[in-house]
């Protein structure tokens, strides 16, 4: 498989969860830091992907990840997520991800080193709402529920992500055309987290898993994945 890969028809779904902020320092590597919300609140971001047509064919994919920074200048708290499309260094440290196929995992794992698996994503979505159950070797991980925010309009946005690669962390950023909507407040989803390994450790962050900050609901998602854009020492 050759980059870019070219993400020409998709869907997606986003939303992101508050949750205590001082845990995910221990689930992050110490270059980075959390993004810290009024009341010393993280946040969570739980997505899914359903990618119709792209170079590398078609595919599902479904992660949970942290708002995080790399060293910042300041760190202070703010009441919503402005510095996101404003603050280079702003970006998401991917915890878990699934992938519908293996071919895809091992392109993800030896590109970007995301913490990816091949795993069973049944996606079900209607006109005004969708839910998404993530399964691995017939074990259920984790089950994601969102309702419509609003009518689709055009969007455009950068989309960051942190991973580790070996000895180094990357960043890797996605410039996204999307129809959807996105909305702050009078906003319905709910993550469920099952009791497996790979989200055991998400618990002690205290994740208001049915008070989302935010939803995003794209009807139409388009972007190019490049290689990483960015390294940095994981100490």
């Amino acid at each position: 498989m050759t980059l870019p890969v070219v993400v020409t028809a998709s869907r997606a779904w986003i939303a992101l969860f508050p949750c205590q902020a001082a845990p995910i320092s221990a689930l992050i590597p110490p270059a980075l830091q959390p993004v810290t919300l009024r009341g010393g609140r993280g946040v969570v971001a739980a997505a899914v992907f359903e990618h119709e047509d792209t170079t590398i064919g078609p595919y599902s994919e479904a992660w949970i990840a942290f708002a995080v920074r790399h060293r910042p200048w300041f760190s202070l708290p703010i009441g919503s997520m402005y510095l996101e499309r404003r603050a280079s260094d702003f970006g998401y440290w991917v915890h878990t991800m699934a992938c519908s196929t293996k071919e895809v995992r091992t392109m993800q794992a030896e590109t970007w080193g995301y913490p990816c698996f091949a795993g069973d994503l049944r996606v079900t979505s209607r006109r005004s709402k969708v839910r998404a159950e993530i399964s691995e070797n017939d074990a259920d991980v984790f089950q994601f529920d969102m309702k419509r925010p609003g009518a689709g309009m055009p969007i455009h946005f950068p989309l960051r992500t942190y991973s580790r690669l070996g000895d180094d962390i990357v960043r890797t950023e996605m410039s996204v055309d999307a129809i959807g909507h996105e909305r702050q407040w009078f906003t319905s989803a709910k993550l469920t987290l099952q009791r497996h390994e790979r989200v055991e450790p998400l618990r002690m962050l205290s994740i208001e898993t049915n008070n989302p900050i935010e939803v995003r609901w794209y009807d139409s998602f388009r972007t190019r994945m490049e290689g990483p854009s960015a390294r940095f020492k994981a100490k």
